[in-house]
């Protein structure tokens, strides 16, 4: 089974609406999908019903940005199977706002160097649930000053001690776990080769704060696959994978499909995912039927 478990849209910073990705994956036999769009879970009724229509599975998820509070670390949580998406999307909505405002805020240091108006960075937006960095991106591409979106004037503009770049209060790490599991939802560790620590995967594992961890994915080098398969091994996760689609919007372009979900990994999540959606329509006693992929 050919499944690729993060995928993003138009509805955050994707290039992608929901059609077009799905068409795309259609196109290349993918058996199963995850939307994973950055602070929402907006797009899983739409996803589940198109998916019926295509007799394509979809796996519904949501990228969750946390802070560690050992390392101070900004996290990225995969949830998968969120059954009670209402709660878990006010919630996230809070967030998303506080990170919208800080884009915009980023957007207002710009418009004395580039001739941008608030319209532009709007309507670039007009798809999305929220503001993001993507979208700063898309009016100064349009207006010819690269030909990258996510090239050396994002990486210029967007880094790290950049005075256009300001911090997001996100949510703690243990909190957003809290929050996906009381939501009926299977968290999983995005990408740790992003945050260059071993430790922080160590540390989650032991704490028994995440279910599995994301093993294929670009940021992922075989030393931090090595490590993610031990961790992995040692406290009984299983391994995830995807392809972080963003569709033109990376900085080195990987097709739908690049990086796909091992099969037992594939196995491990359903399954967590009927059993943590079972556990809270019982909690809840409520006789639903959760969704299915």
């Amino acid at each position: 089974m050919k499944a690729d478990l993060h995928c993003h849209t138009v509805l955050s910073d994707g290039a992608m609406d929901l059609d077009q990705l799905f068409c795309y994956a259609k196109r290349i036999d993918l058996d199963y999908i995850a939307v994973t769009d950055h602070e929402s879970a907006h797009s899983i009724p739409a996803a589940l019903e198109l998916g019926r229509q295509l007799d394509l599975n979809v796996i519904p998820g949501a990228e969750i940005t946390a802070r560690h509070k050992e390392t101070g670390i900004n996290v990225h949580l995969l949830c998968y199977y969120p059954a009670d998406t209402k709660r878990l999307q006010k919630k996230l909505d809070k967030d998303l706002k506080l990170f919208s405002e800080s884009v915009v805020h980023s957007y207002q240091t710009l418009m004395d160097e580039y001739p941008v108006t608030m319209e532009q960075l709007y309507d670039a937006a007009r798809q999305s649930t929220g503001i993001y960095y993507t979208h700063i991106m898309q009016v100064l591409s349009l207006m010819g000053y690269t030909g990258h979106p996510i090239g050396e004037l994002h990486q210029k503009l967007f880094s790290p001690g950049s005075p256009h770049k300001f911090p997001t209060d996100y949510m703690y790490a243990d909190e957003a776990i809290d929050l996906i599991r009381s939501c009926g939802g299977v968290p999983v560790l995005a990408h740790p080769g992003q945050y260059k620590n071993p430790e922080l995967m160590e540390m989650m594992a032991q704490e028994h704060m995440i279910d599995g961890i994301e093993l294929y994915h670009p940021r992922n080098d075989q030393t931090t696959m090595d490590q993610i398969q031990s961790i992995c091994k040692e406290h009984d996760l299983f391994m995830t994978g995807g392809t972080d689609f963003h569709g033109l919007y990376t900085k080195t372009p990987y097709p739908l499909g690049s990086f796909l979900c091992p099969q037992e990994g594939l196995e491990r999540l359903i399954l967590a995912g009927k059993q943590a959606n079972e556990a809270f329509h019982k909690k809840k006693g409520k006789d639903i039927r959760p969704d299915e992929a």
